[in-house]
């Protein structure tokens, strides 16, 4: 007679523990981000940056566990531009000496406000961003327009591309998927009538990839 697999601890509980653990590396980053102010050893940057990069994933997660499968966006009219602006600001400087630092595109042409959730597109393009600096050469591009009645959000790398990426991963870390997940839950928690927010890939024509964030 079979018997039933034990269910682990209650989702509330785990809900606390994962909460908990996001506070803890919280606080291990603002030490690790004082001591690489300190201490210019590149050991002490690497260590800040992974740590940063832990929580973030972290955040990733609880966003879409919380969201049990339906993701709400909570709309208020915002600008692009300031959006833009605060991801640049956090992104100029980057611990790890060897990533390549995202520059703001020269073609962006934001409108001066649009409806969106910025918690959740901050989110979506913190994922993005990441990834293009994982395979980017030179630059790491970020971008706004306003395109066929959406407010359409990109992130540009000069790296191998879509296809030749996958060749560089032996050297890289795995991608988990996470943050194409919550990029994905994030473009369909934005609606507008029948009309969904969608995420977009593709190969540049001057090379590397982009990604884009189609907000209805």
């Amino acid at each position: 007679m079979a018997t039933e697999a034990p269910t682990g601890l209650p989702p509330e509980l785990a809900a606390l523990l994962a909460h908990d653990l996001k506070n803890e590396l919280g606080a291990l980053e603002a030490t690790l981000e004082l001591l690489a102010s300190e201490v210019p050893a590149a050991r002490a940057r690497s260590g800040h940056q992974q740590c940063r990069a832990l929580r973030q994933r972290f955040v990733m997660f609880l966003t879409l566990y919380g969201a049990q499968g339906h993701l709400a966006a909570c709309c208020e009219d915002e600008s692009p531009a300031n959006l833009l602006l605060a991801l640049h600001a956090r992104h100029l400087q980057p611990d790890d000496a060897q990533a390549v630092p995202v520059q703001l595109d020269p073609r962006s042409d934001p409108p001066p406000f649009a409806y969106f959730d910025p918690r959740l597109v901050s989110l979506a393009l913190e994922a993005a961003l990441h990834n293009a600096q994982r395979f980017a050469a030179t630059q790491v591009l970020l971008g706004v327009r306003h395109e066929q009645r959406h407010l359409v959000f990109w992130v540009a790398d000069d790296g191998p591309g879509l296809g030749a990426a996958a060749a560089h991963q032996g050297a890289k870390p795995l991608n988990t998927g996470l943050g194409t997940e919550l990029c994905r839950a994030v473009a369909r928690a934005h609606r507008h009538g029948l009309r969904a927010g969608e995420v977009k890939l593709f190969n540049r024509p001057e090379g590397g990839a982009q990604f884009e964030l189609w907000l209805p």
